[in-house]
């Protein structure tokens, strides 16, 4: 007999409708014309790809690499994120419904941002593994060294951005990148899976990134909430010779509300946080390049 998919709960349809209509209003999530952030990525794009096209490498890798470029450019200012996601995080905390979580994701256009990264270093890897004497080989290496802090991919061939900077600083001592390198390694870096540690308490991750207000405020939804499951369950133990449901069922909501709240404040802590380590990491590169005119 055809297994039949679980029907939706009840409660979870009202809020994807309410999300849907409300999702109609929202503003463009194309990448405004003002956007520094986005235009300064596309000068560097660019000026890569003219100091790219002077080395006179081949064809392939030279679009291999570009591809990763691209990948690893794709900067823009990032929306606040919308309360409908935050809606649609609460609404799968209270149902389980697993399409109110995946339509919460979609609405956040950050989240291509926090994966781009990874992407670009598969691309620059495969380079590196196809063609290891390629003669983007030093540049490589080097864009490397930044993009590892802010991934979290399991499988990769290096754990951290200082093995592919110690790389090119062993293969190339005199190189310009090697100098450059060096310096980039005193460069206060986040990591994800240092901020994925810390977020096991929500708003812990929020102070790793320096995001001290809003990792308070997690923090203290945490008490809450925490609160909220533990005095009604001690209440609880107190009076078991005499609970009855008439009178103590409170006891019962609170506790579910505190687990529900809990549930919600972890999740988007642990999303905020990813989202502080690449922000984090895109300001310290801009400023050593800001420093460094001469950085590729």
């Amino acid at each position: 007999m055809p297994t039949r998919s679980r029907p939706a709960p009840p409660l979870a349809l009202p809020l994807l409708v309410v999300a849907t209509a409300l999702a109609g209003c929202a503003s463009t999530v194309l990448v405004a014309p003002n956007d520094a952030t986005f235009a300064r990525s596309q000068r560097r794009l660019e000026s890569t790809a003219a100091g790219i096209q002077s080395l006179n490498a081949p064809t392939a890798d030279r679009t291999l690499f570009l591809q990763a470029e691209a990948f690893y450019q794709y900067r823009f200012a990032p929306p606040p994120r919308g309360g409908l996601s935050y809606l649609g995080e609460l609404g799968a905390a209270v149902t389980d419904f697993p399409a109110l979580q995946s339509f919460a994701g979609s609405l956040d256009l950050v989240e291509l941002r926090l994966r781009s990264s990874d992407a670009a270093i598969q691309l620059w890897e495969t380079l590196l593994v196809r063609q290891p004497k390629t003669v983007l080989r030093p540049l490589t290496l080097y864009r490397l060294g930044w993009a590892y802090p802010s991934s979290d991919v399991l499988g990769l061939p290096r754990d951290t951005g200082k093995q592919a900077f110690d790389a090119l600083i062993a293969e190339n001592p005199g190189a310009p990148l090697a100098a450059l390198a060096r310096d980039a390694e005193a460069v206060p870096m986040k990591r994800k899976g240092t901020a994925a540690a810390w977020s096991a308490f929500p708003g812990l991750g929020q102070y790793y990134v320096g995001e001290y207000g809003s990792g308070t405020v997690r923090v203290g939804v945490a008490l809450a909430s925490l609160a909220a499951v533990i005095v009604p369950a001690y209440v609880g133990y107190q009076r078991r010779a005499d609970l009855t449901w008439q009178r103590d069922w409170p006891l019962l909501v609170a506790s579910i509300g505190g687990l529900v709240l809990l549930s919600f404040d972890y999740t988007a802590s642990y999303e905020d946080a990813m989202r502080g380590v690449v922000q984090w990491n895109e300001r310290a590169e801009a400023a050593f390049q800001d420093a460094h005119p001469d950085a590729p």
